[in-house]
């Protein structure tokens, strides 16, 4: 059989296979455009709604510095509704979580951190929201459910404030050693140059001394 034959053949074969597969082979072509188009609708329609949710929340912005609790709760409800994929849906509920504490509606507060903890697609602000929960359980003397927030494992870049804020809790429990070692790391794992390192080292120094605490 010659070089030139075997071509010959070589082209009828992969003509016969179009013949036979052709459809397929476009389908699977259109498939995979129309995947690609749908991405990228998808990545024009997130941008979008991103766009338009952060001008919402600039209105929101406004409300929370005016401090109207009213205008707050409006735009927040609309952006946790309508935008709730995007950041500012998260931002717009700890708003709200903060003017719940503020006119002391903690179990409102509770509502609207919960609500970023499952829905905030962002680690940080997730972060954010268990431990102003944990704050807000501790006022309510929630002290076990407090510190289940505060003892989990992803805790990022907010490692000191966690430890921090378990120590407070732990003082609110009248148990000063564990206080103190939650403080010591706190101050192990925070920045030397941070505002924070003096607070956590008044409520350090203001512990009991151990003779004290033990008797």
């Amino acid at each position: 059989m010659s070089l030139e034959q075997t071509e010959e053949e070589q082209i009828e074969a992969l003509k016969g296979w179009l013949r036979k597969n052709g459809s397929a082979l476009i389908l699977g072509l259109a498939l995979g455009l129309a995947a690609i188009g749908g991405y990228r609708f998808w990545v024009d329609y997130q941008g979008g709604q991103s766009q338009k949710a952060s001008i919402v929340y600039s209105n929101m912005q406004n409300y929370l510095i005016s401090g109207d609790q009213a205008g707050v709760f409006a735009v927040g409800k609309q952006l946790v509704e309508l935008f709730p994929g995007t950041p500012y849906a998260a931002l717009a509920a700890l708003g709200m979580a903060r003017m719940s504490v503020e006119s002391h509606s903690l179990d409102a507060a509770e509502v609207h951190l919960r609500w970023v903890i499952k829905n905030a697609n962002e680690d940080g602000l997730k972060n954010i929201a268990r431990l102003r929960l944990a704050r807000v359980l501790a006022a309510e003397k929630k002290y076990d459910a407090a510190l289940g927030l505060v003892n989990q494992s992803n805790q990022g870049s907010y490692t000191s404030l966690y430890s921090e804020i378990r120590g407070d809790i732990l003082v609110a429990q009248k148990q000063p050693e564990q206080a103190r070692s939650a403080y010591q790391q706190a101050l192990n794992t925070i920045a030397k140059d941070d505002r924070r390192r003096a607070f956590i080292e008044m409520k350090l120094n203001n512990l009991p001394a151990i003779d004290s605490a033990q008797g």
